[in-house]
């Protein structure tokens, strides 16, 4: 068996020049139909994000004292509490949205297909590792595995769903996000700002990219990198 090898060490130094770089990770769950009418739901940012708006189709609604200017569908406006100095870059990703969220695991299941588990019920642990969950893992809500048989067999009450997709093949930022990062006062303009494209192909045969809005159910996370420090950076 082999043993798990631990996290290497730098010795205490990591060269850069940037000077105070931070990295600020959000994540999100697209809900364009939520009564929010903000276009979102459960925005996690540990505090370091104001808001997320993005279109919806509910009235426009408020967080924070500030209100969803309701973006044109595909775009993303994104508010920090903070200022900073220059924006350095990001990432991007999503979690597929499960669809078919009450299908039973005493039968019917594809064995080699992804299936994502959204009640537990009755199923014992041995029998959702029957039917493929990794041995050592404790079903829970969420957790996604690869059936390795058709069902358990039995009247039990687990079930699964299968993933969909986000539709979402890249991310851009809109503009010169330095312009909109540093603003004067943070009591008087609220933080930081970013605007954001989700782009997708037209169809499977046009595959120019446009906006696109996310499938609602997708979880969007993004890790945002600013600078903080005084220092000019050539090219920012």
């Amino acid at each position: 068996m082999s043993q798990a090898r631990g996290n290497g060490q730098n010795g205490g130094h990591f060269y850069s020049n940037i000077t105070q770089p931070v990295k600020l990770d959000l994540n999100f769950i697209i809900d364009s139909t939520n009564g929010n009418g903000l276009g979102i739901r459960s925005l996690k940012s540990n505090g370091y994000v104001r808001n997320v708006f993005m279109h919806t189709s509910a009235t426009p609604g408020a967080n924070d004292g500030y209100t969803n200017p309701n973006p044109a569908v595909g775009l993303c406006l994104i508010q920090l509490k903070s200022n900073y100095r220059y924006y350095l870059g990001g990432f991007s990703g999503f979690v597929s949205p499960t669809i078919n969220t009450t299908t039973a695991v005493t039968s019917g299941l594809t064995a080699g297909n992804a299936y994502v588990i959204t009640v537990v019920g009755t199923t014992t642990t041995a029998e959702w590792q029957s039917i493929g969950l990794p041995p050592g893992l404790t079903p829970t809500v969420g957790q996604s595995f690869i059936a390795t048989a058709t069902g358990t067999g039995g009247s039990h009450t687990g079930k699964v769903g299968t993933p969909s997709v986000s539709g979402i093949t890249s991310v851009e930022v809109i503009g010169d996000p330095n312009q909109s990062i540093n603003n004067s006062s943070i009591a008087a303009n609220g933080g930081a700002w970013l605007l954001v494209q989700f782009l997708a192909p037209t169809s499977s045969s046009v595959t120019t990219l446009v906006p696109t809005a996310p499938a609602n159910e997708s979880v969007c996370g993004m890790a945002i990198h600013m600078d903080i420090s005084s220092v000019t950076i050539d090219g920012l």
